[in-house]
This record gives C-alpha cells, sequence and structure tokens, in this order.
C-alpha cells in the first residue's frame, strides 16, 4: 500500500482529502503545519506529498521544499504542491522534488486521485 503525506492547515480540507485517497486504499498521513509535516517525512515512509504553500507557524511550504531538496532522505519523495496560490508556480517548480501544481479550486477529488497516481 502506498502512503501519502497530506500537508494541509484546513483541517476540513485535511480530512476530505485523506477520505478519498484512502477511499482508493492509500495510506494517509496529515500534518497541519510545515513542521509537523517535516517530522513526518523525516520518520515514515511516504511516497508522496500533497503539500500547500501558504502554512501557520515557522516553516511555510516553501520553506519545507527548501529543506526537502537539501536532505537525501527526503529529495526523492515526489511533491505535489496544492494551493489556491496559482501565482506561485514558477517559484515552486525550481525545487527539484516538485513534479505537479495544483490550484485548489480548480481540482476536483478525482483529480486529484490521478495525479497521486500519476507521481506514486
Amino acid at each position: 500500500m502506498k502512503t501519502v503525506l497530506i500537508i494541509e492547515d484546513d483541517i476540513h480540507i485535511n480530512k476530505i482529502y485523506s477520505e478519498k485517497l484512502r477511499h482508493y486504499n492509500f495510506n494517509v498521513y496529515s500534518a497541519y503545519d510545515g513542521k509537523q509535516g517535516m517530522a513526518i517525512a523525516r520518520t515514515k515512509a511516504i511516497d508522496l506529498i500533497l503539500l500547500d504553500i501558504i502554512l501557520p507557524g515557522s516553516m511555510n511550504g516553501f520553506e519545507f521544499l527548501e529543506t526537502a531538496d537539501r536532505e537525501e532522505n527526503l529529495k526523492k519523495i515526489p511533491v505535489i504542491i496544492l494551493t489556491n496560490l496559482d501565482t506561485q508556480k514558477d517559484q515552486a517548480k525550481k525545487y527539484s522534488v516538485v513534479k505537479g501544481y495544483l490550484v485548489k479550486a480548480e481540482t476536483d477529488l478525482e483529480k486529484l486521485v490521478e495525479a497521486v497516481k500519476k507521481y506514486i
């Protein structure tokens, strides 16, 4: 079973994404800020990360990406950016771990599952 880490601060969105992916037989970990997500990514066997850019606390999505690009054990995990900021696409694509970029408002749950299956 493949494992997805969802790093999304909106509890309701995180839950909806988690439930949908579990329906498709993915194992799912949820984090609500960058630091919590980083701790999970470093200690669990993660196959793919869904990452929001705007996160509370001391580590936002871009800071997460910077760290992931530098650490050997993390840079092999593909990341799909899942945000409402269409304007951040070019900046996000600069990181080698970023494989996809989805705008939440334009992405239904089936499209999300397709993207996960594509990169996992």
